[in-house]
């Protein structure tokens, strides 16, 4: 297995070679592998360098052009296991236990609802001192998280949005303006409820920052509230009452789904608009 430059094994890189050797025994080019799925010879390429980390829907497809009887989607597990710090695996274990989530976001998008472009803007941004391959994984490991929504009974997602979320430029006009279709797109989903909280509502009762409330069928309420050298899990009755209330205040000042949906969709607009970058003389 390949080495991290700080001495601890990598999967990714791991993965990486352990594609090429498959794909060298099958007696295939990078491209001839490529014709053999809908990924890109570029794609396949960063890979198996451990530049990239591949989804689910490509560990399978390489599993069924290789024959390799789900080896690379069982290595894949293993690649997204090792992106996750501990704290944050309790988070997604919480997040995929839920029937309910409800959630305020005062600076950019939920998780749950990011691209995969807007993901890695606001990751590498994030964590500077972060190398590719971990923003890589990082990034693989959040958009893994929608599949919770593919489930039989998928959890029901609150989200009020400030409306700074909309006019921040994560990536870029061309990143924003993906990741706005996709707010437009999720809020199409029967489970998905998103409101903007428009600038115009003044002070709310969540000026103090973002959280997210997850509600279970067999266990009382968790509240969570990241912070930049913290993290908050509250579980304390009397805590759980006072926010389910402020978030009730949030849902009266929102506005209604439709006006949001506008909103969104003037954002889209503007973003839509922007003009390109200039290259570079």
């Amino acid at each position: 297995m390949a080495v991290r430059a700080d001495g601890l094994l990598s999967w990714l890189r791991y993965f990486g070679e352990e594609l090429r050797l498959a794909r060298e025994a099958c007696g295939m080019s990078v491209r001839q592998l490529a014709a053999h799925t809908s990924y890109s010879y570029q794609q396949l390429a960063n890979v198996e360098t451990g530049r990239r980390t591949p989804s689910e829907s490509f560990a399978g497809e390489v599993d069924a052009a290789l024959g390799a009887d789900g080896r690379f989607t069982r290595l894949l597990q293993r690649v997204l296991a090792e992106a996750l710090p501990d704290w944050f695996e309790g988070f997604v274990r919480e997040e995929s236990r839920a029937t309910r989530v409800r959630t305020y976001q005062c600076q950019v998008v939920h998780g749950l609802l990011q691209t995969e472009e807007y993901a890695r803007a606001l990751i590498r941004a994030g964590l500077p001192r972060a190398s590719p391959e971990q923003v890589e994984e990082l990034v693989a490991r959040r958009i893994a998280r929608r599949a919770i929504f593919e489930r039989p009974e998928p959890p029901h997602l609150w989200v009020v949005l400030d409306e700074a979320a909309l006019h921040r430029a994560v990536g870029g006009p061309a990143v924003m303006a993906g990741q706005l279709r996709q707010l437009l797109k999720d809020a199409e989903n029967p489970h998905v409820i998103i409101q903007v909280l428009p600038f115009s509502a003044g002070a709310h009762a969540a000026t103090n920052g973002s959280f997210v409330l997850w509600s279970y069928r067999d266990r009382p309420d968790t509240m969570y509230m990241e912070g930049m050298y913290g993290d908050r899990v509250v579980q304390q009755r009397a805590s759980l009452e006072d926010v389910r209330l402020r978030y009730e205040h949030l849902q009266a000042v929102a506005l209604p789904q439709a006006q949001s949906a506008d909103m969104i969709r003037g954002a889209l607009e503007r973003f839509t608009a922007a003009p390109a970058p200039e290259a570079p003389a």
